[in-house]
């Protein structure tokens, strides 16, 4: 290259840096002006007044306290009237054939889950998976409740009960994740 060349080649870099340095004290700016317009974040809001108004409070079932009506300053000089806990039945149909199968997921389903990401070329984050993980194991009170009435409908014997309903929700399990792969591919 000659002289005039490097000229104009140094001329043009310096006319660029300058752009970008107009435009990085453009956004500077920009970031000065938005958190002066932001309000305090340490500020908090007062509420004066909290109404309520109950047409009906229904409580099903209760395991700890509940306190209507009352500010923070009454519950510090609130004295303690709680009533022990009856031993109650659990309200989930065969809480064994649950922890059961919340045993499988979480045993088991990590496994699956690999297998179906290397099979559908398909990986999913840490999170992801504990995610998935944590919504099937949520969903069992309800599979095993659907299951058992499957079973009643179709004449299985009530001692094979947890037995066909194991096996159906692991299949359901299996298939679920399945679609869920398949369906992250398309």
């Amino acid at each position: 290259m000659n002289d005039q060349a490097w000229y104009d080649y140094i001329n043009q870099l310096h006319q660029h840096i300058i752009e970008q340095d107009k435009k990085i004290q453009n956004l500077t700016d920009r970031i000065d002006q938005l958190e002066y317009q932001q309000p305090n974040k340490g500020q908090q809001t007062t509420i004066e007044k909290l109404e309520y108004h109950f047409d009906q409070l229904k409580i099903e079932r209760m395991d700890g306290t509940l306190h209507i009506g009352l500010s923070p300053e009454d519950l510090t000089k609130m004295d303690n009237f709680s009533l022990p806990l009856r031993n109650q039945p659990s309200n989930q149909p065969y809480p064994q054939l649950i922890r059961h199968l919340e045993e499988f997921v979480d045993q088991d389903g990590p496994a699956m889950l690999q297998q179906f990401e290397t099979e559908f070329q398909s990986p999913l984050d840490d999170t992801k998976k504990n995610l998935i993980i944590q919504d099937i194991r949520k969903q069992l009170p309800t599979r095993v409740a659907y299951y058992e009435k499957e079973a009643k409908q179709q004449g299985i014997p009530k001692q094979q009960f947890e037995k066909y309903m194991y096996q159906q929700i692991q299949t359901e399990i299996d298939h679920s994740l399945r679609q869920f792969f398949k369906n992250q591919g398309e």
